[in-house]
């Protein structure tokens, strides 16, 4: 029975051993745990920071702060009477038109602005064009918009230095190709 007690029986150098041990096993456990959630971390901030798509749009704090400006612009506008419409230069979808037309539709002629837009998928990457009148009423800005999808327009246009037209809208352009075979055309 002696010996039964004695082999039960650890000595304190052995359980302080037995503790470190335990101690260096669960503080790795828990520092590997660290290490791999640090790791997909850095991962995922690396991926959303090489990634295009994953921007703010650019000056959205400065509009918010200009809301108010920004809806003046727009009874200004539409006090104007003005209506506008847009198309693509097809097939090489390299520009696009502005036909403005003004409250008797007569078209509005003179005048000359800019067009700014960007893909919402791609929304660092803002695109700007010069509107140059083409024809009465008609005017084209060269700028890329070849890739479907939804996409933001600022629109300006300035006639007679008195007339002032801004308009804003979120356009949805598809390819014409995926269209009619969705259709069946």
């Amino acid at each position: 029975m002696v010996n039964e007690q004695q082999t039960s029986v650890f000595t304190l150098s052995q359980l302080a051993m037995r503790e470190r041990s335990a101690m260096r096993f669960w503080t790795c456990v828990i520092c590997g745990f660290f290490t791999i959630d640090f790791a997909i971390a850095a991962i995922a901030i690396s991926m959303a920071a090489g990634d295009p798509s994953f921007r703010s749009i650019p000056g959205y704090g400065e509009r918010a702060v200009a809301w108010d400006i920004r809806q003046e612009r727009k009874r200004t506008s539409k006090a104007l009477g003005w209506k506008v419409e847009l198309h693509r230069v097809e097939p090489s979808r390299n520009a696009i038109d502005v036909t403005v037309r003004d409250g008797e539709n007569k078209p509005v002629t003179g005048g000359n602005g800019v067009v700014r837009m960007f893909h919402f998928t791609r929304v660092g990457e803002q695109i700007r064009g010069e509107l140059i009148e083409i024809e009465p009423g008609v005017y084209r800005a060269t700028i890329d918009v070849a890739k479907p999808g939804r996409w933001q327009m600022d629109l300006e246009i300035h006639k007679d230095g008195n007339s002032h037209f801004w308009d804003e809208q979120t356009l949805d352009w598809f390819d014409t190709s995926e269209s009619e075979s969705a259709t069946g055309e």
